[in-house]
């Protein structure tokens, strides 16, 4: 029952990808109808969400044995929760050659105003882009719509891991690289090194670990997104489950790259995850397989599950 439930699940990653690839095309098809300035506002909540995503759930426990064997395989579900006010967004860019806007209108100097619907806005309702010159509207042109409209930024990824010896677990979160027609190529590697102290600290009443975890997803030529986490761990256990806290230093970082429809001009800008650090608080179940729970908060809230076969 357990082999057949796995097999089934890591069967339909994949299909994951491919979805999340095909949500990425649509993002693809509206940016190319914007300039940079635009983008940037309109991809900041996507941006800061998922770098805080890939940081999330990487541990269910500071327990790692110094002796015996241990391994298990299985997937991590997080999303990240967005405050009201991301939906939406509004830049203002002053004193500007409005000819960067409108050609018709070279050489004069104004004010832009950028405002609408960010990528988990409302995707019934155009963004718009307004020009002024002395307070007067010279420019008026409808945007993009929303992409999704939702406050929860998902990710879904499946985890493996190993250890056992001297403290030491080597955890990794890896896809293969998939091909998305023509669209490009999806590839997503993630590794990272965790250690126990309990065998030198002996008379420690807790578990107590520290590791680092580093990963990159590539989505086509669209985008890169790159993330770190340096985590102190602390865990109890109790019958049947185990509970656990850590505070993480992290970093996120997603390059964004494609070309203007209008224009013909090549985007490319990179925004830095706004979150630098974590607490997390969580509880793993542990009967016939690990299920864990968490919250982790720092600048953003991240809620994740993870279920993970193994021993």
């Amino acid at each position: 029952m357990r082999l057949r439930f796995l097999s089934v699940l890591l069967v339909s990653l994949p299909v994951l990808v491919v979805a999340g690839g095909a949500v990425a095309q649509d993002l693809e098809e509206l940016l190319v109808q914007v300039g940079e300035e635009y983008a940037t506002g309109y991809t900041a909540p996507f941006l800061h969400g998922f770098g805080a995503n890939q940081n999330a759930n990487l541990y269910s426990t500071a327990h790692i044995p110094w002796n015996g064997l241990t391994f298990g395989v299985g997937v991590k579900v997080m999303g990240t929760h967005l405050n009201e006010d991301d939906q939406t967004f509004r830049k203002v860019i002053r004193n500007v050659d409005l000819g960067d806007f409108d050609p018709a209108l070279a050489g004069i100097t104004g004010d832009v105003v950028l405002s609408g619907p960010t990528i988990f806005g409302n995707a019934d309702t155009p963004g718009r882009l307004q020009g002024y010159v002395g307070g007067m509207e010279v420019i008026n042109q409808p945007t993009i719509t929303g992409l999704l409209d939702t406050r929860f930024v998902p990710l879904v990824t499946p985890e493996f891991y190993a250890g056992g010896i001297a403290g030491f677990k080597a955890v990794v979160r890896w896809f293969p690289e998939m091909e998305l027609g023509d669209y490009g190529k999806t590839s997503y590697m993630g590794y990272g090194l965790q250690w126990n102290a309990n065998g030198v600290l002996q008379t420690l009443p807790v578990n107590v670990m520290v590791g680092f975890f580093s990963q990159k997803l590539e989505v086509g030529t669209l985008l890169e997104s790159t993330g770190s986490s340096y985590h102190l761990v602390v865990s109890k256990d109790f019958p049947a489950f185990t509970a656990y806290g850590g505070y993480a230093l992290e970093s996120s970082e997603m390059d964004i790259s494609y070309t203007e429809e209008t224009s013909g001009t090549t985007i490319a800008f990179t925004t830095e995850g706004v979150q630098d650090n974590r607490l997390t608080l969580g509880v793993t179940l542990d009967i016939l397989m690990k299920l864990n729970l968490e919250m982790g908060h720092g600048k953003l809230t991240t809620y994740s599950a993870g279920l993970m076969f193994g021993f």
